[in-house]
């Protein structure tokens, strides 16, 4: 039995536990995909790594990192914990995966799961995964069996397990061009109360995956802070001393909806220090795809003599205008083929090259698009350039760069496998 979810203006909508944050439970069975926490009007759908998924098909979740596998782009949530859960299937373990044009948004820049820590609090748009990885049967039967029988492995939202986006709360909030302003401090307890405001300088960014504002925490919070707590002011490191009330403040949680909202684990007090983050996360980015280049889809081949052709490729979401200024048109440059969680076999020896002839924007780009079509011409078509595989752009002047050799599938995948590809759920044991 899975908790259905109730219309926003019904008293007996779901919330987080131990919170105002007003946000409804998935219905999973698959018959009723419907749910007041799916972003938009339309059903969730199946998301599939060869096409980009429908606009407004993906569905809403927050939970905290527990862990991760950042090289193959996979992880595990413990979601935030909702009232309409039964008392044995909170705090769950949610397994994702990134689906290839999939984003991970850090200090309000592109990211890798690698750079996010764990116990990072994260908000995601996900889809479902493909057919037959959704069925998570949580039984309703009394808690002691229930302890005594461990069936419930996964989290009643496991059905969505490919993630579109996932954003810290930093880049959650100030994507939207909301602050949170102090009311109050007391050092001594521990405790800030802050309540969330639209900022009076705001920073918003193009929606390309909304999320409704029935989503945010509602009036004045009270979140946790101690002597962990990293005080970020301007160019310095601050102190707890140096809040004050009335500061429109970013923050990062952990713990969040265990014992409250959470606990703060940043704080940034001004604009100057919350630019100063975002500037440092989105440098290492830049860093990260001169190594693994900028994944793109491949839309179309059209072959030519000698086992040369044309390929069109759709930009991936994730990198900005200037992080691309060194893809031009007529110039040379090296293309690498990856698996769809973006590992390459050995990069060093298997980089081709490549001519980008065109650039030509796409009109309405769906989810997870980068908003660009780039026609490339292959004088070698390597076997993964096929329609609905990733391959990686080098531009010009980014160097061959040969990763380390847990990293690499060739001559075979040495890493551990401690997480499932697509988490995909067993069935659990009948009670």
């Amino acid at each position: 039995m899975t908790p259905t979810s109730t219309p926003k203006s019904s008293p007996a909508r779901g919330r987080v536990h131990g919170t105002g944050r007003a946000v409804g439970v998935t219905a999973i069975l698959l018959s009723m995909m419907t749910s007041s926490a799916t972003i938009a009007d339309e059903k969730p759908t199946i998301a599939r790594p060869s096409a980009f998924p429908p606009p407004n098909t993906s569905h809403y979740l927050a939970g905290e990192l527990t862990m991760v596998d950042h090289v193959n782009r996979m992880g595990i949530l413990r979601p935030d914990r909702l009232d309409d859960y039964k008392k044995n299937h909170l705090d769950l373990p949610h397994h994702f995966a990134m689906l290839p044009y999939g984003t991970v948004t850090f200090h309000g820049a592109p990211a890798t799961l690698k750079d996010v820590p764990l116990g990072t609090h994260l908000h995601g748009a996900l889809h479902l995964g493909p057919k037959g990885e959704y069925d998570v049967a949580l039984q309703p039967t009394d808690y002691q069996a229930q302890v005594r029988n461990q069936p419930n492995a996964f989290s009643p939202e496991s059905p969505f397990n490919q993630a579109l986006t996932l954003e810290d709360d930093f880049s959650f909030y100030q994507r939207r061009g909301k602050r949170w302003k102090v009311l109050s401090v007391d050092r001594e307890q521990g405790k800030l109360v802050a309540e969330l405001v639209d900022s009076k300088s705001p920073t918003k960014s193009p929606e390309k995956v909304p999320f409704p504002e029935e989503f945010d925490l509602e009036g004045p919070q009270t979140f946790d802070i101690n002597a962990a707590t990293r005080i970020w002011k301007g160019l310095t490191i601050g102190r707890l001393d140096d809040i004050a009330p009335g500061q429109e403040t970013l923050f990062n949680l952990t713990w969040a909806t265990i014992y409250g909202p959470g606990r703060i684990t940043d704080l940034w007090l001004d604009k100057e220090s919350q630019a100063i983050a975002t500037e440092r996360q989105r440098r290492g980015y830049l860093e990260h795809l001169k190594i693994y280049g900028v994944p793109v889809l491949v839309e179309k081949v059209d072959h030519h003599d000698k086992g040369a052709g044309t390929v069109t490729a759709h930009l991936y979401a994730g990198p900005d205008e200037e992080m691309l200024s060194e893809f031009r048109a007529k110039t040379n440059g090296r293309f690498i083929v990856v698996e769809s969680n973006l590992r390459s076999h050995d990069q060093g020896n298997d980089a081709k090259g490549y001519r980008l002839e065109a650039i030509v924007g796409v009109d309405n780009p769906p989810p997870g698009s980068g908003g660009k079509r780039w026609t490339l011409h292959m004088s070698e078509l390597l076997e993964g350039v096929r329609p609905g595989r990733t391959i990686c752009l080098k531009a010009p002047n980014w160097s061959r760069v040969s990763i380390p050799r847990e990293e690499r599938l060739w001559p075979f995948d040495i890493r551990p496998q401690f997480l499932e590809r697509g988490a995909s759920p067993k069935k659990p044991p009948s009670s």
